[in-house]
């Protein structure tokens, strides 16, 4: 049977970099050039593979829409969401992408707005399927920082874990040439950067993270979960303005 392999979940959490991995190195599988929702690839022959985070919201949809014609896989994308929530993107540079309770929509026909769901709707997604039961062979979990920080590491466990044939490494993805698109949600094509992880700690988004986990307490209880802190000393230190480490060194 054919497959087709799902990439969903948070986004800023670096889809599109393990999008353009895949595209690099991914063998057997169609990958189309841009950012598309699986259910609208459901008729094309063959394995195929597709990218859309908010897809992780329709998953009950996307599901349905394949009716068993293939054997569908799910990658979760998951990060700090301290990062997340002071990501930037070139088609809103003069605000936060991504917020607790919405997101901006980026349209062909307009500017963006920030009408889309936000971080903690996402969130909900990724755990409702999580209990769904659509995915019996399991999902695959994806954190930002184990794909920056140990590429070849994911790219072994996805291989091994969901059969798949690589030739050619994740570290060399800036090799495949990229559309405008997928370009501009990488705010351009660049080198992997492991030591410029926790990008939140720069003063400059000190406002930004106590606004966020004060409106949001919840933010504290779905950082702890994920494995990013064992509890809130953290942010206790950030409003008491006590020195944090710097970037890169958690």
């Amino acid at each position: 049977m054919d497959r087709h392999l799902i990439i969903a979940g948070q986004g800023r959490a670096g889809s599109t970099l393990f999008y353009n991995m895949l595209r690099h190195s991914l063998r057997d599988f169609h990958l189309p050039e841009t950012e598309v929702s699986a259910a609208l690839m459901r008729d094309r022959p063959g394995n195929v593979c597709t990218k859309r985070p908010f897809d992780i919201l329709q998953m009950d949809g996307v599901v349905a829409a394949f009716g068993g014609r293939k054997t569908l896989d799910l990658i979760v994308t998951l990060r700090d969401p301290r990062d997340i929530l002071t990501s930037r993107h070139r088609a809103v540079p003069g605000d936060y992408f991504y917020s607790a309770d919405r997101c901006y929509l980026l349209r062909p026909d307009g500017p963006p707005t920030p009408t889309a769901p936000g971080f903690l709707q996402v969130h909900k997604g990724i755990l409702d399927t999580a209990r769904s039961g659509l995915f019996p062979r399991g999902i695959f979990y994806l954190k930002y920082e184990d794909l920056v920080a140990h590429p070849e590491e994911v790219q072994a466990l996805l291989a091994e874990g969901l059969d798949l044939r690589f030739e050619g490494t994740f570290r060399d993805f800036t090799r495949q040439a990229v559309n405008e698109s997928l370009d501009k949600a990488l705010n351009g094509l660049r080198p992997l950067e492991s030591g410029r992880m926790a990008k939140w700690r720069a003063p400059e988004h000190r406002d930004r993270i106590i606004d966020q986990f004060t409106r949001f307490p919840v933010l504290h209880d779905i950082l702890i979960s994920l494995g990013y802190e064992a509890d809130r000393s953290w942010f206790d230190a950030l409003r008491g303005d006590e020195a944090l480490p710097a970037a890169g060194t958690a």
